[in-house]
């Protein structure tokens, strides 16, 4: 620093004295730089030159375009030829790229380390279960944990749904159509579910029990509750709701659909008085908060399948008491009205009703304080109802649904080697399974038929029906009974019916020959054998010889009004031979059920009965089978629990030993005796002759046509992961999965 002061000091002392030339020792630079065009498509390049002057000129035409050359700027020009240093570049979006967290960030481009994942289930239900949070903020931070985070393009945290029927109640209590099913099994939780093993076979586990133990004589269950459990309005899930639950099944009796049954054939709640007042009365005992006991009629094999069906449900007991409406005698509804579209608070399960619009759409939406673990992979479940079989093939088909209830004869449009159909090959896009299920296909006879009195409409809802009485049934002379209630003209309808056509054709295979109520599959199927076959010399024969021969004007028919009688000499052998038409039913947006109405309609005709009746919306159905204003009924059966009683008494079995659940008003003695030793014994042999017994005694006098036992293919898109197959109870959203479509490809594997 020294040196170059003086330098600098000398040099100025040197301009004072007229010297030139000083450049001071310390700051000599080198050589003066070489300027000129250092371009070398330019016409006056100068290969000496260091640094560029400016001065280059180019030949007409080819001259250069300036601008940003590099692609990766944000003011990348494309058409620039030399760069002219005006690129921009965007800064880094930092954020959390963590789909999983609160607050993912789907534009980031770089993790910053900010992802917050909320606190833990476990740590928000236990700060909630001392009280150090309120149900709203608990609700809040579990919404946070648990909801499924969107991405991709294919909605993966929606499931959307198109249905054939609507739901008729969401109140498990008095619920027992499959539509039903599919919505409460969401809602409400039961003790015990089924669900599948992984092998195609179904086992049942514990849901809000934990665990049971049963008294030396067989008869006394004392059942351990979770305590962990909470109602989706925070209420503590306690023993007291279970007893509550199960008692207002027997207490509302189910005035509908008669599921009551299920729970009614093991246990009552009446003390000492019988007015069902007490809760529980005598046959209960809660123990604790998380205890109780329940005291049977009879021992019984199946009793822990029967709570597993949704009758078993367990609601919020202090919700459903406060709104109740008690008139007095028959005019209690037990919370009825309250709970037929699930209200929150109402259930224990994974998912909340959002809404309903009956016969249109209902909207599932995840109930946060739901117990078991784990985060949603399905915030919002959709279903519409679309009776027409093409518009629910082309929803699907162009992907606006992940199921549409594809028609049998629509699989072909996802699936190969359908011939075969246990080995179905699925085409790219889509999985499709065979399944063997315990789902049976039927038709149910109406022994005591009601129509619609005279002035009302097909609409009504039959509530001021009365029966049909067409025939002398204790021959004093008097019409005292329907001629359904005739063993012969039954039988009759059962050989009228093409069993191997629908089964083979309108099935197309998909149907398994049934003889009887047990499907195969369960213990004692092989007691049944083929006994109904397609015969209408043999049908016409019976009625004939029933005394029911062709004299009835047909043209003069209705379902209750006095036929016309045709005079003997007249008869040309064409009128009919029942006094009344016999209204056989299936249900729209069913084509299988509707083919096979028409055809038993049809052969019914050849022989002289007459029939009338048309495909009916699902709810006008199913008020039809309250009411019993129909003759001839096609429908299913799905099983509530897997033991062969769950298809005798439901299908034949009295109303007087707790069966009857199709309201054939079918009461065959023999039958009865047998059920119930059936139903209360332990004993392997003797269950075996009981079953043997019924079927002997039923082929006599049939109240139902046994069609055959679903064993058919399923088909889902590919981005829908599924829980092992089990063959009975309905779909359980929150075990589903959807995984994300992202730049045209699933992200994940299930």
């Amino acid at each position: 620093m020294k040196s170059k002061l003086r330098a600098t000091l000398l040099c100025t002392l040197m301009i004072a004295s007229s010297l030139a030339g000083c450049l001071g020792g310390d700051d000599d630079d080198g050589d003066d730089a070489v300027l000129g065009c250092t371009y070398m498509d330019a016409t006056n390049y100068n290969a000496d030159a260091d640094e560029d002057d400016g001065t280059c000129t180019y030949a007409p035409g080819e001259e250069p375009v300036l601008g940003c050359t590099n692609a990766a700027a944000t003011n990348y020009d494309s058409a620039a030829t030399r760069d002219d240093g005006s690129c921009s570049y965007a800064e880094t979006v930092m954020g959390c790229m963590d789909p999983a967290a609160n607050n993912h960030n789907a534009a980031a481009e770089d993790d910053d380390g900010s992802c917050d994942y909320g606190m833990a289930q476990a740590a928000i239900m236990a700060a909630y279960s001392a009280g150090e949070m309120e149900f709203s903020a608990a609700l809040y931070e579990l919404e946070k944990s648990r909801k499924c985070r969107e991405q991709g393009s294919n909605n993966p945290c929606e499931i959307v749904e198109m249905s054939i029927g609507d739901a008729s109640t969401i109140d498990p209590h008095d619920a027992y159509d499959s539509a039903s099913g599919d919505v409460i099994e969401q809602v409400y939780d039961t003790l015990y579910r089924y669900a599948g093993d992984g092998s195609g076979n179904a086992i049942i586990e514990p849901r809000l029990a934990t665990g049971y133990t049963v008294s030396e004589d067989g008869l006394t269950y004392t059942f351990d509750l979770r305590d962990d459990v909470y109602f989706s309005n925070g209420d503590l899930m306690e023993a007291s709701d279970v007893v509550y639950s199960w008692c207002r099944v027997l207490g509302y009796g189910s005035p509908d659909s008669h599921v009551g049954w299920i729970l009614e054939q093991s246990f009552d709640c009446n003390d000492g008085d019988g007015n069902h007042d007490d809760n529980g009365g005598a046959s209960f005992t809660v123990n604790s908060a998380t205890s109780f006991s329940v005291t049977l009629f009879a021992q019984s094999s199946a009793f822990i399948s029967t709570i597993a069906y949704t009758v078993g449900a367990v609601i919020n007991a202090e919700l459903c008491e406060a709104n109740r409406v008690d008139a007095g005698g028959e005019n209690d509804d037990y919370c009825h009205e309250w709970m037929d579209e699930a209200p929150f608070g109402a259930g224990t399960n994974a998912y909340l009703v959002q809404s309903w619009v009956r016969e249109d759409r209902l909207v599932l939406v995840p109930n946060w304080m739901y117990w078991e673990a784990g985060d949603y992979n399905i915030n919002r479940h959709t279903v519409s109802i679309v009776t027409e079989a093409t518009t629910r093939l082309l929803a699907f088909s162009d992907g606006e649904v992940d199921f549409g209830s594809i028609n049998i004869e629509d699989l072909v449009n996802f699936c190969s080697n359908l011939e075969d159909k246990p080995n179905v090959q699925s085409d790219p896009g889509y999985i499709c399974s065979y399944r063997e299920t315990f789902t049976t296909t039927l038709s149910a006879f109406n022994l005591h038929p009601k129509a619609l009195d005279a002035g009302e409409d097909n609409t009504n809802t039959g509530a001021n029906s009365s029966l049909i009485l067409n025939h002398d049934c204790n021959g004093d002379g008097t019409n005292d009974c329907s001629v359904m209630e005739v063993g012969a003209v039954r039988a009759a309808i059962s050989y009228a019916f093409d069993y191997e056509t629908h089964r083979r054709d309108t099935y197309d295979n998909s149907l398994a020959p049934q003889y009887g109520p047990i499907p195969t599959g369960f213990l004692y199927a092989d007691t049944q054998y083929e006994t109904f076959t397609y015969d209408l010399v043999g049908a016409e024969q019976l009625l004939e010889d029933a005394g029911f021969i062709r004299q009835y004007d047909c043209t003069s028919l209705t379902r209750s009004e006095a036929p016309v009688i045709v005079a003997e000499a007249d008869r040309d052998g064409t009128e009919c031979r029942l006094p009344n038409v016999l209204g056989v039913m299936a249900n729209e947006g069913n084509d299988y059920r509707i083919a096979m109405a028409g055809q038993l309609a049809e052969a019914l005709g050849t022989i002289g009965v007459a029939t009338a009746g048309d495909a009916k919306p699902w709810a006008e159905y199913l008020t039809m089978y309250y009411t019993r204003t129909w003759d001839i009924r096609f429908s299913g059966w799905a099983p509530d629990y897997l033991d062969p009683d769950n298809y005798w008494s439901p299908f034949s079995g009295g109303d007087s030993i707790g069966g009857d659940a199709y309201g054939t008003g079918y009461e065959n003695a023999d039958v009865n005796a047998a059920l119930l030793i059936g139903r209360t014994s332990q004993d392997d042999d003797t269950r075996r002759q009981a079953y043997e017994d019924a079927f002997a005694a039923w082929i006599l006098d049939p109240n139902m046509i046994i069609i055959g036992q679903y064993n058919g293919v399923g088909v889902k898109h590919d981005d829908i992961c599924s829980p092992p197959y089990a063959a009975i109870g309905s779909a359980h959203w929150f075990d589903y999965d959807k995984l994300p479509m992202v730049n045209g490809a699933l992200v994940g594997s299930c």
